[in-house]
């Protein structure tokens, strides 16, 4: 029902516009609606070619390697702590078993983090390229037509717009993810650090878990306009069905895109505050003195 009824709005807006224009004559009308169908059709079909090339393909995480070796650069100043305080961990606690257990535990962790942290531009790239794999697998040619710039010239004023709404809030997450990705090269190598420290451990998870959910969110989209290609074929015999829902699944899209972002975020708050509950007495005491 809600859909019919914005169906059904769409159209009686259309007849309206159309109206409010139909004293002037003929030609002059149509000449006046069609140049702003034509603009807007020259605005959507960059957006659209730019989300095309969005969900199919990733920032090269090496293009960012000088701002990832200043990270680096700076983790590895810790290195030595880390196993200065393995060691005195060792030695202080060698007549106790779980002091020893510890050390041990602190000692594999430093380990790991030396290699895990120098492999991390690697691992990142090969974690964009396995979501990108994921993507063209998903990719069909079905979905190639949802991005034909030819079909919106069947279509009226207002319904050119509702599509280019749709598509140009679907764009602006897909920028965003690509803006994410980029920091990721700065702080995935940040939380693999921090996860190791068990002490920092929720941070780095935060982190990790945090650009992550960024990296896969490409494999929801492609899944997302796949569910979309099949539907517009489904329903192809009822007009204006086609755009109707290929403008509401870029919709959807945008809205499980900033979904996925916010719930990353709250679920990150979330593991900290329960590390650390006193963060949110201060936090509580901050808002309260603000308030």
């Amino acid at each position: 029902m809600p859909l019919l009824f914005l169906v059904l709005l769409l159209s009686n807006a259309s007849a309206g516009l159309w109206d409010s224009v139909s004293n002037l004559p003929a030609n002059v009308a149509n000449a006046i609606l069609d140049s702003f169908k034509g603009t807007v059709v020259s605005f959507v079909a960059p957006i659209l070619d730019f989300i095309k090339a969005m969900v199919l393909s990733n920032i090269n995480p090496y293009d960012f390697q000088d701002l990832w070796l200043v990270i680096v650069s700076v983790i590895s100043c810790f290195y030595l702590l880390l196993f200065i305080f393995a060691g005195l961990k060792f030695l202080l606690g060698s007549y106790d078993a779980v002091q020893r257990k510890s050390a041990k535990e602190w000692l594999k962790n430093a380990v790991v983090i030396v290699v895990a942290v120098n492999a991390s531009l690697l691992l990142y790239s090969l974690m964009l390229q396995l979501s990108s794999a994921v993507a063209l697998t998903i990719w069909t040619e079905k979905l190639d037509s949802l991005f034909d710039i030819a079909q919106l010239d069947a279509l009226n004023l207002l319904w050119v717009i509702f599509y280019a709404f749709g598509a140009l809030l679907l764009a602006i997450t897909l920028l965003l993810r690509q803006l994410f990705l980029i920091l990721g090269v700065i702080f995935v190598p940040i939380g693999i650090f921090l996860y190791f420290i068990i002490p920092l451990r929720a941070y780095g998870s935060v982190i990790l878990n945090f650009f992550g959910a960024i990296v896969f969110m490409q494999v929801i989209d492609a899944a997302l306009l796949l569910g979309i290609s099949m539907l517009t074929t489904q329903f192809a015999s009822l007009e204006y069905f086609g755009t109707f829902a290929l403008a509401v699944g870029f919709i959807v899209a945008a809205v499980v895109n900033a979904a996925i972002l916010v719930i990353a975020i709250l679920k990150g708050l979330s593991s900290v505050a329960a590390q650390n509950p006193e963060l949110v007495v201060v936090a509580k005491a901050v808002t309260g003195g603000l308030a």
